[in-house]
């Protein structure tokens, strides 16, 4: 058997095996396909040639050296084209590739009918072989020319500024890889008269292993790391290979030479992984003391008590500065929003970073992971919307607690432009793991104060309640009193008008007093109605009507055309100025309908008077604190959407009014606070019965945003019953 043919055989199928594994692991990517055309060429080479060393025929083996020809013409071009798409020059070689792809045609053509390549086949110790041709010369330029043009073009983007750390190491192994296979020249000199034996397609196969781990593996060890041991494993392997061999040569004693070189070989693994240890913990000394200080603050987060806003700013801020990265950004889950939201970022990344949609499909491949992953080990479909977010993103690290992605960190590449060691990936799943802690126990927190705020309140409507009938009782026959004297004095100062009116007339002292009494009857009148509105709203706060666990599936319309037209009826308008965005299919809700239709009201009231109060202060010159570069045209805006788990709906009740002053948003929920003027009537807890009634009886919430002078938008949201998602699905 033929061992010097044997090993390029199995070598060249290896080739083969090689491309199409990387090409399947991302059929998209250019990267990967112009790959696979390398290793295409090389096999086109190798296999040939194998194939000439096992022949026992000179022209049979002469026809393989020219069919292997092809394969030795299309090397350096595709080589020197997977160099140029991987630093992102493809498009600017594109004609020179070209051009030379069109060279090989003719150049094959000659070689299959004349002498010009291969002039022959000469016999050597490992079987036939090529003799170079007249013209053999140009295709060896041809491949010094690309192949050191190739390791030019990857020493100057070593340290490109806008490579990641990861492309600036993948640049790094590609160059040491060039490195290794300028020795696989040697297949060109074997060619002209020198009997030295063909090694060049192991030095190849290292070559392509090795831009295979920088295409598909993103854990890379760090250059320095990997060289020095690589370096220490030959050292060592050396000495024990050639030391027994060394003492047996020089006393003739091999028995000792054996005995002694299987010493050597049991413990020589044991030699190696200990300068290995000591050179990565030499080389590794930084990342060390930032591995235990993390872990330290793993253990420290879960050891006290946090709110969510300072728990995330410790996170960030200890990775920021323990790591020394360019940016870190902490995502957490809102419920109520039903997305996760960036509570904080640091970093050189200026402008505001985006919140990140709830999507399952992704969640689901976090928890599926667990552990920390990097962007470019990320589908497309999911890079695509993480890069979105910051195009810089190196590291996510989600922080999962009972099967649930609570949260994730997005890392940027490190100030120093080092790899992320797989210790580094270890610390942060530790890290992340016990930040997943912390933040369930903060939010658990914040839930169990918000109960208690509820319970509180609760409490408070209890006390209020068990008044309401004695202080209504007592409170309106005062106002009856009140109301009852104000109309028996109105009808002695009209009988007293009516009979001395001559004498009112002719003495203006007397018809200002009949006038002030008038005034003084109207305003008493108006404030026993202002005071019965209000007892009226304690009343329905502390007693609402109906049953809290009364819900039904009604539809949108059943509430919003009522409330319009109480709108109508209370401001005494024929029309009122309503939008309604709602779905033309299926605009059913689940709630306490007549809640519903009580705080869609309330909205739309409040939305209506707003858009009074800003014509007043268009058209009032001394209230005119607002911008009216454009004509004003009132709009209230009423809409219906349900979010694509199909757990909940939100309406929406939008108004280009007034707005509210930055100073009142805090205290629109209070109950008793009213922004209306004294001339207009409320009771001032509109708003907070909405809310009572909205969080309290349906589990669900309201919210608003507003800018004074351009108007207010309240959000109510509310879950739909199991039904209502059945209709949505079917």
């Amino acid at each position: 058997m033929n061992l010097y043919a044997l090993f390029p055989t199995i070598t060249s199928v290896l080739f083969l095996f090689m491309g199409l594994f990387v090409y399947l692991k991302n059929k998209k990517q250019l990267i990967n396909q112009v790959y696979l055309l390398f290793c295409l060429s090389v096999f086109l080479w190798l296999f040939p040639f194998s194939l000439m060393y096992w022949s026992r025929n000179i022209i049979t083996a002469y026809h393989y050296a020219k069919i292997g020809f092809i394969g030795v013409l299309t090397i350096p071009i595709c080589m020197f084209y997977f160099v140029a798409v991987f630093l992102n020059k493809d498009k600017q070689y594109e004609k020179m590739l070209k051009i030379l792809t069109v060279l090989t045609i003719p150049c094959a053509i000659l070689n299959f009918f004349t002498p010009i390549f291969y002039s022959g086949i000469k016999i050597c110790f490992w079987g036939y072989y090529p003799i170079a041709g007249k013209l053999y010369f140009i295709i060896l330029l041809q491949f010094l020319v690309l192949f050191c043009y190739a390791i030019l073009l990857l020493l100057k983007n070593v340290y490109n500024p806008n490579f990641s750390a990861i492309k600036q190491q993948q640049t790094k192994y590609i160059l040491v890889a060039f490195c290794i296979t300028s020795f696989g020249g040697v297949d060109y000199i074997t060619k002209y008269p020198l009997e030295l034996y063909p090694f060049g397609y192991i030095l190849i196969l290292l070559f392509i292993v090795i831009m295979a781990m920088s295409i598909i593996k993103y854990n890379l060890m760090d250059i320095k790391l990997a060289v020095t041991k690589t370096f220490i494993w030959v050292f060592v392997y050396l000495f024990i290979l050639l030391s027994p061999i060394w003492i047996g040569y020089k006393t003739g004693q091999w028995l000792i030479s054996c005995i002694m070189l299987f010493i050597l070989s049991t413990s020589g693994q044991f030699v190696a992984n200990y300068f290995q240890k000591k050179a990565e913990e030499y080389l590794l000394a930084e990342q060390e003391k930032y591995q235990q200080l993390l872990m330290q603050a793993s253990t420290g987060m879960i050891e006290k008590d946090y709110d969510i806003s300072k728990l995330s700013k410790l996170i960030v801020r200890i990775i920021k500065r323990s790591v020394k990265i360019s940016f870190v950004s902490l995502y957490i889950f809102d419920e109520d929003k039903n997305l996760y939201v960036n509570v904080e970022s640091r970093g050189r990344e200026k402008k505001e970073l985006k919140n990140f949609p709830k999507d399952v499909e992704f969640m689901n491949f976090m928890k599926k992971t667990k552990k920390p992953f990097f962007l470019s080990a990320l589908p497309e479909q999911y890079k695509n919307k993480i890069m979105k977010i910051n195009p810089e993103i190196t590291l996510i690290i989600p922080s999962i607690f009972k099967d649930r992605v609570i949260g994730f960190l997005l890392l940027g590449d490190k100030e120093n432009r080092t790899l992320y060691s797989n210790r580094d990936i270890e610390v942060f799943g530790v890290l992340s793991n016990q930040a997943a802690l912390a933040i369930e126990n903060c939010l658990f927190l914040e839930r169990s104060q918000k109960q208690q705020k509820r319970l509180f309140e609760a409490e408070k409507l209890a006390s209020i309640g068990g008044m309401a009938d004695g202080m209504a009782h007592q409170i309106r026959n005062r106002l009856n009193s009140f109301g009852l004297a104000a109309e028996l004095l109105s009808y002695d100062v009209q009988d007293f008008s009516e009979d001395h009116k001559s004498f009112i007339e002719q003495n203006s002292n007397v018809n200002e007093m009949v006038k002030s009494m008038n005034e003084l009857i109207l305003s008493i009148n108006e404030n026993v109605k202002k005071t019965n509105t209000v007892l009226t709203g304690i009343l329905d706060f502390a007693k609402p009507k109906g049953s809290v666990t009364n819900k039904e599936t009604f539809s949108m319309k059943e509430i919003i055309d009522p409330a319009i037209m109480l709108v109508q009826v209370k401001h005494h308008r024929e029309k009122v100025p309503i939008v309604l965005d709602l779905p033309k299919d299926n605009d059913k809700i689940y709630g306490i309908k007549y809640q519903i239709q009580e705080v869609c009201f309330n909205c739309i009231d409040n939305a209506f008077e707003a858009i009074i109060e800003k014509e007043q202060h268009i058209q009032n010159p001394l209230l005119n604190d607002i911008d009216k570069a454009e004509p004003f045209v009132p709009e209230i805006k009423v809409s219906l959407k349900y979010f694509t788990d199909k757990n909940k709906c939100q309406i929406t009740i939008k108004d280009n009014g007034i707005g509210i002053r930055p100073e009142n948003k805090a205290k629109i929920f209070s109950a008793f606070f009213t922004t209306k003027p004294s001339s207009k009537s409320g009771s001032g807890i509109g708003s907070y019965v909405a809310r009572r009634m909205i969080v309290e009886a349906h589990d669900g919430d309201i919210s608003f945003e507003s800018k004074y002078g351009e108007g207010t938008t309240f959000t109510i949201t509310l879950p739909l019953s199991s039904k209502r998602e059945k209709d949505i699905l079917v």
